[in-house]
């Protein structure tokens, strides 16, 4: 059983108490090699993976437990984090909440969703219905006689089960199409609204440009670097959004790379936005065979982004999303793209068969979505970047410069079905 608590909870501390704590939380994270919400859950035991992740957000002050399964599974202090935690509390200037109770409340077991509260008013709905049918039912019955008992019981018991299948009906219909596990959608349970197959659409969308010159610094000028990993997730998928808190700095007119794989996904728009309306602009799209879509987008000159910022990744249907965001310096637009995919069982996988055309000092970002098998090992003269993997689903993440001019191709060894995405970068 959890502690209880040692500190009230329900405060109303200043807006820059509770983002300064969340930022520190970001913070520690970072540190503790940016595990992901769903391996910091299972550290935490009772606290869900989407608690963990609000705690971080800054729109609210967690409680204590919350903060303190989070300090846990980052390797933190506990005790200087109960001093940070009550000095957020103490900031506030509503009254003191009243007294814990003897146990504190229950984590919820995953995100919150609408079908819960909608199925549990169904199943009252339900009840007071079933209720109102077994009482008009008897208000109808005839008069005393021969057989009138028997007629009651049938009665009774023909409205009881109506009243449950309904109810049971009802609820399961809810739960079973929101929930987080419910199964993959089938090619046939896609929305009919959005039919563009992924790289029509990508084609049929212009190639990120540069923002204005105004907007842009001398960075742009500089020889084309890796600069950090601005953000991440994956997940199993409960929605068809998600906000990405931003865990690194970025520097004013560099460039914003996202790298994503949708898995199972029904086809549609793919979205990307962030809290300083930077504009980013799909750049490459390729789906498999058996509908795993990896794209490639970016977002040139990026306005300063800090902990207080957050990136909103909008996508179709899907079980399963991995995503990064990574800044990069010294580049202003696209030159060229490359895309293609291979099903599993082979050795490697490449893009040479859609080679980009690239000049010596050009950046080179590749991104590879698989499934099974090895996980996919770009070439020598690639740096590679964290690897996100939820499963056996993996998205590899690398770049490098061009040194000759040529027709260049993202190429490495993986046994995976695999998708793969490459950008020529100036």
């Amino acid at each position: 059983m959890a502690e209880q608590e040692s500190q009230p909870a329900e405060r109303d501390p200043a807006p820059s108490a509770v983002e300064a704590l969340a930022a520190e939380l970001r913070r520690l994270r970072l540190e503790a090699g940016q595990p992901s919400f769903r391996t910091m859950a299972k550290t935490a035991g009772s606290i869900s993976h989407t608690t963990l992740y609000e705690a971080a957000s800054g729109s609210r002050l967690p409680s204590w437990t919350t903060t303190r399964a989070y300090v846990r599974a980052c390797g933190g202090d506990e005790a200087e984090w109960h001093r940070r935690w009550t000095s957020a509390a103490d900031a506030g200037s509503a009254p003191p909440a009243l007294p814990a109770p003897s146990a504190p409340p229950v984590e919820p077991s995953g995100p919150p969703v609408a079908a819960n509260t909608t199925a549990d008013t169904t199943a009252d709905t339900t009840t007071v219905t079933r209720a109102d049918s077994t009482a008009a039912s008897a208000a109808a019955e005839p008069p005393a006689g021969p057989g009138r008992g028997r007629r009651r019981i049938w009665t009774h018991a023909f409205c009881l089960l109506l009243g449950v299948a309904l109810g049971v009906g009802s609820t399961l219909a809810v739960v079973g199409f929101r929930t987080p596990d419910a199964p993959p959608p089938s090619a046939h349970g896609c929305p009919s609204g959005d039919t563009e197959s992924a790289p029509a659409a990508a084609a049929a969308r212009p190639a990120p440009g540069p923002r204005p010159a105004a907007a842009r610094t001398a960075a742009d000028d500089s020889a084309p670097s890796w600069a950090s990993r601005v953000a991440f997730d994956q997940q199993a998928v409960s929605s068809t959004e998600v906000v990405l808190p931003v865990l690194s700095p970025v520097t004013p007119g560099d460039a914003l790379v996202v790298t994503m794989m949708l898995t199972s996904t029904c086809p549609g728009a793919v979205t990307v936005t962030d809290s300083r309306g930077d504009r980013f602009r799909i750049v490459g799209d390729v789906t498999d065979s058996l509908r795993h879509r990896v794209l490639l987008l970016a977002a040139f000159g990026a306005a300063a982004l800090t902990a207080e910022d957050s990136i909103r990744v909008a996508h179709p249907r899907a079980s399963k999303y991995h995503v990064a965001v990574d800044e990069f310096r010294g580049v202003s637009a696209v030159r060229a793209v490359g895309r293609a995919s291979g099903d599993a069982g082979g050795t490697t996988f490449s893009t040479a068969a859609n080679a980009a055309a690239c000049a010596p000092g050009d950046l080179l970002v590749s991104t590879v979505g698989s499934n099974s098998g090895s996980a996919p090992e770009f070439g020598t003269s690639w740096t590679s970047l964290p690897a996100l993997r939820l499963s056996s689903y993996r998205l590899t993440t690398a770049h490098r410069i061009a040194t000759d001019p040529d027709h260049c191709a993202a190429t490495g060894q993986t046994t995976s079905q695999w998708g793969a995405v490459l950008a020529v970068l100036r």
